[in-house]
C-alpha cells in the first residue's frame, strides 16, 4: 500500500535526488545526471503553491509527483526510484493523481514527458499533442494531454 504525504520546503533536496535517481534508471550517463543535479532546484514557493506529494511505501519515500494548477494544468513531475519501477506503483500513483485532479477541479492536464515514460502515459489514455524543446536536455520532449473527466466516466 502506498501513502501520499505533502512535500515541505525542507524536502527540496530529496525531491531533486529522487528525480535524478529515477532518471538514472533510463541509462543516462552519470556525468549528465550530475549536470542536471547541479542545475535543478525545487524552490519553497513551488512546493507551497502546487500539489507536491511524496510517495511512501513501508515508511520509505519511493518517489514523488507534482501537479500544477493554473491557466494550463500540468502533471509537472512523476518520478519513482529505480527499485520501484515496474512493480505497478506507477498505476497506483496515477490513480492518486486523478483523485487529486478531482479534488482540485482539474478536468484535463498536460504532461511534458521524458521520452522513456511516454508509453506509460499513452497507455493511461493521454494523447500526444506535440513536442517541446528542453534546453537542459537539448532535445525534444513529447507533450501529452490527459482528459480526466472524459476518461474517468468510462472506467
Amino acid at each position: 500500500m502506498l501513502t501520499f504525504i505533502d512535500a515541505q520546503a525542507k524536502d527540496a533536496e530529496l525531491l531533486r535526488d529522487l528525480l535524478i535517481s529515477s532518471k538514472g534508471y533510463w541509462g543516462y550517463a552519470q556525468e549528465q545526471l550530475e549536470t542536471w543535479r547541479a542545475n535543478l532546484t525545487f524552490k519553497a514557493e513551488y512546493i507551497a503553491s502546487n500539489t507536491v506529494k511524496l510517495i511512501v511505501k513501508d515508511h520509505e519515500v519511493i518517489g514523488f509527483f507534482a501537479l500544477v494548477k493554473g491557466d494550463s494544468n500540468e502533471l509537472d513531475h512523476l518520478w519513482l526510484l529505480p527499485n520501484a519501477i515496474g512493480k505497478g506503483y506507477g498505476n497506483l500513483v496515477f490513480a492518486q493523481i486523478l483523485n487529486e485532479c478531482d479534488s482540485l477541479g482539474i478536468s484535463d492536464f498536460y504532461i511534458i514527458s521524458d521520452p522513456d515514460a511516454e508509453g506509460f502515459y499513452l497507455k493511461k489514455g493521454a494523447l500526444k499533442v506535440g513536442e517541446i524543446y528542453s534546453e537542459p536536455q537539448q532535445r525534444m520532449l513529447p507533450k501529452l494531454n490527459y482528459k480526466v473527466s472524459l476518461l474517468r466516466e468510462h472506467t
